[in-house]
Formats: structure tokens, sequence, C-alpha cells
């Protein structure tokens, strides 16, 4: 929290060395202001190393000890104490803030977010301090950092047109004030239940104005963000003539975030694995614009954990291998085969479904034991999914048993899962 702007520095005393005198004397230093402490007691050991006048004031002794002061904060919870100064604080000449005391206050304090020279204050005029803190810390999450290097331009030119009478100058600048209050947050949504949500995602929904959603984010979390009244963006990438390009969703959030808006980024499981965010995150470097990552829960971890086949498990596994099937271009990656020689590795492969037969054929030449166990796990944490178990050599009858989203795993981790029982549907294909 922090004192409202004032034009020139004012001489100040905060009264009380209490827990609420703490906050203040907090708020004063961040504000930079120059004060000093009065009070009757010491009762927060905070206080004991910072010059704290020991001094009982009464109405008697006001004048002597207030005298000079321009703002006073009094912090001390005496009652009669904050009566007192809001009566005589005319005849002495200083603004008077008594904490919780709306009715005895000249001024309130505002929990202020700041951004090199942009301050934002929040007030809820004493009603509420905690409220205004949580407020204040919202649109600090909003505020993209690149205005603080973009107020000290507008300053320039706004000084500009008014030495040189041009307030046309000026004007034209609006525009591009507009332009770096976007921001996009790229965020993680895990896949399929509400429960692979983090907080951070459902932080940043609510500062979304409209989210650019894949195919792979759940009904139940666009249910949340239209509760929010964020509009969505139907964006996903796929075979079928709805599909949208990567140049098309990046001219999109391009366009969105210089006009002002701040934008969501949906991605199913955690953006930052098979989810493009590099390409997206340095699409919006290169062309100024803020953003934020949001991890999440990646289909590969809660896939695992739905179906109860833990990837690593002491004497079976000792690592884990993560990899796509499908590459740039629509190109098939089947080189991760190689990783299968080492036994004690789990592998999973994401967008493997469609290239289960391609997958086999490979496993064929590079001879590999076609007998390793492996498993497709589909619509993970849904109420349709499924466990299709089996081994390489079944790929492809296991991938007609199971539908698109999927992952597969292979490795012995999964046999040696077997004894476990999940929640879910499973399908033993031998």
């Amino acid at each position: 929290m922090t004192l409202p702007v004032a034009l020139t520095p004012k001489r100040a005393l905060l009264i009380g060395a209490g827990k609420v005198a703490r906050q203040k004397f907090l708020a004063l230093k961040a504000a930079n202001w120059e004060f000093e402490i009065l009070a009757e007691k010491i009762l927060e050991p905070f206080f004991a190393d910072k010059n704290v006048k020991i001094r009982k004031l009464t109405r008697q002794n006001l004048g002597e000890n207030l005298s000079g002061f321009e703002m006073i904060i009094d912090a001390s919870g005496d009652e009669n104490l904050g009566q007192a100064l809001f009566s005589e604080r005319k005849s002495l000449g200083y603004l008077l803030n008594v904490v919780d005391k709306p009715a005895l206050s000249d001024f309130y304090f505002t929990a202020n977010a700041h951004l090199g020279e942009l301050s934002v204050g929040v007030s809820t005029s004493g009603a509420s301090p905690s409220l205004a803190v949580l407020v204040r810390d919202k649109i600090a999450k909003i505020l993209p950092r690149n205005l603080a290097d973009f107020i000290p331009k507008l300053k320039l030119a706004r000084l500009e047109a008014i030495e040189n009478f041009n307030p046309q100058k000026a004007e034209i600048l609006k525009p591009k004030c507009r332009e770096n209050l976007g921001k996009v947050f790229l965020i993680s949504c895990g896949s399929g239940s509400l429960q692979n949500l983090t907080l951070g995602a459902l932080e940043a929904f609510e500062l979304l104005d409209v989210a650019l959603s894949d195919k792979l984010v759940g009904e139940d979390t666009r249910e949340i963000l239209r509760n929010l009244g964020v509009e969505i963006i139907n964006v996903g990438k796929g075979k079928d003539e709805d599909s949208a390009t990567q140049e098309q969703i990046n001219a999109l959030m391009l366009s969105l975030a210089k006009e002002g808006k701040t934008v969501g980024r949906l991605k199913g499981g955690d953006a930052s694995l098979f989810g493009r965010a590099f390409e997206e995150m340095s699409f919006l470097e290169e062309n100024g614009v803020e953003f934020e990552l949001i991890s999440g829960v990646s289909s590969v971890f809660a896939g695992c954990a739905s179906a109860l086949i833990t990837p690593t498990i002491r004497g079976v596994s000792s690592g884990v291998l993560i990899v796509s099937a499908h590459l740039k271009g629509g190109a098939i990656n089947t080189a991760w085969l190689e990783i299968l020689k080492t036994r004690d590795v789990t592998t999973v492969a994401l967008m493997a479904h469609a290239y289960a037969g391609e997958i086999l054929n490979a496993a064929r030449k590079l001879n590999l034991d076609l007998d390793t166990p492996a498993a497709f796990v589909s619509n993970i944490d849904r109420a349709d999914e499924k466990v299709i178990v089996g081994r390489i050599k079944n790929l492809e009858s296991m991938a007609l048993k199971c539908a698109r989203p999927a992952i597969l795993i292979i490795g012995p981790a999964v046999e040696k899962s077997l004894s476990l029982k999940p929640k879910c549907e499973r399908i033993s294909v031998e």
C-alpha cells in the first residue's frame, strides 16, 4: 500500500509502533517519503531499530509534538487520540489518516501497481484494504512490462508537442498507447478434466478479453471462460476444413494484442511440450507483444497417472523418453524407436495413434523385440477414457480399439503396472 500521488514530498509523521504501523511504515518507505515515528511504546519488534520517539500524546501536548508536519498517519489504534487529531488538524495545518476510520481521515492509502513511471492506484475508500490489494495485484499481472520503456517516449512526445504548440503530435501516439496495452497469456489447460487446470491458469482466465482455443481444451474449461464473459475463438489445428494454420493463429494473436486486448492462447496438456509454445513466443517477441507462459499438466503424465502406468519403476525402468510421432509438414517420426533397444527406459509417444502401422513396420526393420509391452491411453481424464494394452506387434489392432486423442506408452513398465486396476476401462489385445 502507498500514499496518494503528491506533487512534492511532504513532511510526514507515523504514530504507532505495532503491526498496523508496520504496514504503513513499509508503504511510506516504498514511496520514498521522509517521515518520523512517534509512539507511546514499541509493540512490534520490527521497530526496535527504527529510531522511534517514545512519547505519549495527549490533547494538551499535540501542538508541540505535531508542529511542522504536513501529513500524519495515526496507526496507534487509540480512538481518543484519533478524535483529538481530527479536531486539531485544521488549526495545526496537517492532513490526517486515521487507520480504518474513514470518517476521521482526509486521505486514504491506496494499493498501487507500479511499472516504471506508471502508477495505478486502487482504493475502496477505506472499506477493505485487502480487496484493494487483490485488485492491485490483478492489475499488475495484466500490465505489460514494456510499458516501462514506452512511457518515457510518451512523455518526451508530449513535451515536444507543448513546446511546439502542436497537439496533433501527441494525438498520433494514442493508437500506440492502445497497442502497448495488449498482452498474451499462453495457457496450458491440462488434459480432459478440470482437475488438471492449475491455479495459474484459473487466475489468468479472469484477466482475459478473448481466448484462442485448441481443440484439446475441454468443454468444462470453455464453460468457465464463458461464465467470465471471455470471447472464445476456436483455432484448433487439424485435418478438417475448420482448422487454422499457425500463421493464421499468429496473425490473430498479434491483431488482438495490438487492439489492447488481453489474449489467452489456450492449449491442451502443457504448451511447452509439443505445443508450439516456442514458435508463438518467438513470434510475439519479434513483434513487441508482451507474453506470459503458464505451465500445466501434460497428457503424458496425466495419461500415465489415470491408466496407473508408472513410467519409472525401480528395477524395471530408470528413465522416460517423451517423443512426437508427428513432425512438421506431416512427416512421420520413427527415429525414437532406437531407444527401445535400451530395455530400462519407458517411451511415451504423442500423436502416434494415426501412425501405428508405420511404427510397427519401422520396429520390424530395426529388429526390435515386438513382444515389448505397449499401451494406448485415449480421452485422458474424460468419461470415455480407455486403456488399450498389448505389445508392439499388436499396435495396429490396438489403434483400432482406441479413439483420439491418445498417447502411446512402450516399455516393460507397462506390463509391470498391469497388476494395478485403473478406474477407466482397460482392454487387452494379444
